[in-house]
């Protein structure tokens, strides 16, 4: 226990790691320059003020000797307010702070002999003093010793100077009793003072140690979301150009890793199966859905499912493995039959995607037929609709981040705007279509997007 106190007063950098002794110093070095600013205006500012109060209340006892002093005082704070500025490490800091304490106690002392008639009321002095400099500098506790000795120091040599050059009703009075009984009341603040520097001492160390901890991590986290955000990135489709499609994809998620996900796989030659969801929240938790959703997709689309039924096995999918994680996602799913040109799909409560017939020149909303995905079980037929499609049509899937995003006023961009986006630049390639998307939303937008973005814009050939 003795040890343990022995540290925490004289060696209480000990529990610093050595790696972060450095960065320790150098915080501690300008918050200590810091209140030396502080130490050097609370001083000079009540010195002055309690000079101004007594002249205004007992002008009769004021002594002219005092005015030199307080010139004193202000120019040894300029002075060491500038060293303080040239101060590039905390011991230079603190003995900016020493050089001002011994400065101020010179100054006080000498004013406790021009008013030597108090003499007796001179150990209240000192002891606010004491207060005054060791609060408002943060010493270590051992520092406080030294600073209490300068203290009782000069409390002892004004005691002697009384003693020896005072008028004998003065000396009689500020006696040998008056030194003990001062000395005694300097002592018990360096006990109170010693008591709360040690305490906010271990503060300064338990948060400077914690906030490092809590860097680290966050360090690690951050590691280890990027490592999820290359792995989720694997599963984002590629764009492709084949003989019969055009495919472009565009994928921002609001976070490392989005709740987004959108796949495509030709089942054969001549059909083309497309997915795309959006699973509710964002984040891991969402990521880590995305991640069982793609294998189980997979596994269903390696097994020819069309739509209604692909998503109907999904549903009971997160129905059954994730029960009670209140997470659910809409999805549209869809295959292109380039054989029978036959364009099939369902949707469980995704927003309307697109198809936009060339010779028509018209669009055609493509709704929602159920409720998301994991909500109830799927007790009903599969739910999908067939509608035929046509060489130079165009497709777009998307999720709500795009109708969804908000200008300064809080408005939505909203179906009316990405329709007319639509029927202005269907013509342009594929990529180029999402490319000029993106900049349209990123010109109506205030501040980041609130949502993943996730395009797919398929062209027919």
């Amino acid at each position: 226990m003795l040890k343990a106190l022995f540290e925490n007063i004289f060696t209480p950098l000990k529990r610093i790691p050595h790696q972060y002794m450095g960065e320790f110093m150098e915080n501690g070095m300008l918050f200590i320059k810091s209140r030396v600013h502080l130490f050097c205006a609370l001083s000079v500012g009540i010195y002055v003020m309690v000079s101004l109060m007594g002249l205004i209340m007992a002008p009769s006892d004021f002594r002219p000797e005092e005015v030199p002093l307080m010139g004193f005082l202000v120019m040894g704070g300029i002075l060491i307010l500038y060293f303080n500025k040239k101060a590039k490490t905390i011991h230079i800091a603190k003995l900016n702070a020493y050089f001002f304490t011994a400065l101020l106690l010179l100054l006080v002392t000498k004013v406790c002999i021009i008013y030597y008639e108090y003499a007796r009321e001179s150990a209240a002095i000192y002891l606010f003093m004491l207060f005054l400099v060791s609060f408002t500098i943060s010493w270590i506790p051992a520092e406080v010793i030294l600073i209490t000795l300068m203290h009782i120091g000069a409390f002892t040599l004004y005691y002697l100077y009384i003693q020896r050059f005072a008028l004998p009703e003065i000396s009689a009075d500020f006696n040998l009793q008056a030194l003990a009984d001062g000395t005694i009341l300097l002592f018990m603040g360096f006990i109170i003072c010693m008591a709360i520097r040690r305490k906010d001492t271990a503060r300064d160390i338990d948060n400077f140690l914690l906030y490092k901890e809590i860097e680290r991590k966050n360090a690690q986290m951050e590691r280890e979301l990027e490592l999820a955000t290359r792995i989720h990135k694997t599963l984002i489709p590629k764009s492709i150009s084949t003989d019969l499609v055009d495919v472009s994809v565009l994928y921002l998620p609001m976070y490392y890793i989005g709740g987004d996900y959108a796949k495509f796989r030709f089942i054969d030659k001549d059909k083309l199966l497309f997915i795309i969801c959006d699973v509710t929240g964002h984040g891991v938790s969402a990521a880590l859905l995305v991640n069982r959703l793609h294998t189980e997709f997979e596994m269903l689309a390696k097994e020819g499912k069309e739509p209604g039924a692909l998503l109907r096995e999904l549903n009971d999918f997160i129905v059954n493995d994730f029960a009670g994680t209140n997470m659910y996602l809409s999805a549209f799913c869809c295959m292109l039959d380039f054989k029978d040109m036959r364009f099939i799909y369902s949707n469980h409560g995704h927003p309307s995607q697109y198809i936009y017939r060339v010779n028509m020149s018209a669009i055609e909303r493509l709704g929602s037929q159920a409720s998301l995905l994991g909500i109830f079980p799927e007790k009903e037929e599969a739910q999908q609709k067939g509608i035929d499609f046509s060489k130079g049509d165009r497709i777009l899937l998307f999720t709500d981040g795009i109708i969804e995003t908000k200008d300064k006023s809080g408005q939505e961009y909203g179906r009316d705007r990405l329709e007319d986006f639509i029927k202005n630049n269907y013509s342009f390639d594929v990529d180029l279509f999402n490319n000029r998307l993106l900049e349209e939303l990123n010109s109506f937008k205030a501040g980041d997007f609130k949502d993943d973005i996730f395009i797919l814009n398929i062209r027919v050939k």
